[in-house]
């Protein structure tokens, strides 16, 4: 099995563009996604998603304005699973098929998938600070997800039991709502550092922004999810009251 960062942008793209990347909720096997990711990426083979953008008449601007995904509230599938039939409901959305091609094709890109990949080999010189939870290719009959858990199974649980030989004592930790309460403008800033991420926000160029911008399109625009208790300034969620958009 590889994770993904050893794969050339061909093969990532056609991992990334089956059904069981698209979509990992445990839905009856007669809900099959690859026929309309197929169909799909072949209709934006060549071009972008802002090529099939529509416009609106905007009366008080009096000119055309592009009808962007963001703009939109539902253009994700909303769902609500719960495991243990109690009180443990958890917020799944199916993404919208023709943003997430979109996004795939643009990180996919060769320039940006190895620009990528080198960044990603800046981030792991700490030699003490491992990444395990990329996504996982099996090379075998085994399905990808069977292979992320074996991979899990070796390099934390087996690890663990190996590390106990040397210390007395196993810290973990969690970050509450984690993908909800991410910032999408620090994706930039992890991919550029944050000086260039700054600098060239409004780059639309910059793959940070890019992808940036396609995360936005499907959380109806606001770059931070988590925004209860934050303040609506202009249509743009603030924190404490001073824009960060």
């Amino acid at each position: 099995m590889k994770n993904i960062l050893e794969l050339t942008s061909e093969e990532v793209k056609s991992f990334f563009l089956k059904q069981e990347s698209y979509c990992t909720i445990n839905f009856p096997v007669y809900f099959n996604f690859q026929e309309l990711l197929d169909k799909v990426d072949n209709k934006l083979k060549g071009k972008i998603l802002s090529n099939f953008y529509g416009s609106i008449f905007d009366e008080k601007k009096q000119k055309n304005i592009s009808t962007k995904p963001f703009s939109y509230e539902y253009v994700n599938y909303p769902l609500i699973n719960n495991k243990d039939g109690k009180y443990a409901w958890r917020h799944l959305q199916l993404i919208h098929p023709a943003i997430y091609v979109d996004l795939i094709n643009r990180i996919t890109e060769k320039q940006n998938w190895t620009f990528i990949v080198q960044r990603f080999g800046e981030f792991s010189f700490h030699g003490k600070i491992s990444c395990l939870s990329l996504p996982i290719q099996s090379n075998t009959d085994q399905s990808d997800k069977a292979s992320a858990v074996q991979q899990w199974w070796q390099e934390i649980e087996q690890k663990s039991i190996e590390l106990v030989l040397d210390y007395s004592y196993l810290l973990q930790t969690d970050i509450s709502d984690c993908y909800g309460s991410l910032y999408t403008h620090s994706i930039a800033w992890a991919l550029h550092g944050k000086d260039e991420a700054k600098e060239k926000r409004k780059d639309e160029a910059l793959l940070g922004n890019i992808i940036d911008g396609r995360i936005r399109d499907m959380i109806y625009g606001p770059s931070n999810q988590w925004h209860s208790s934050r303040e609506c300034i202009n249509g743009f969620y603030c924190r404490n009251g001073f824009g960060v958009c």
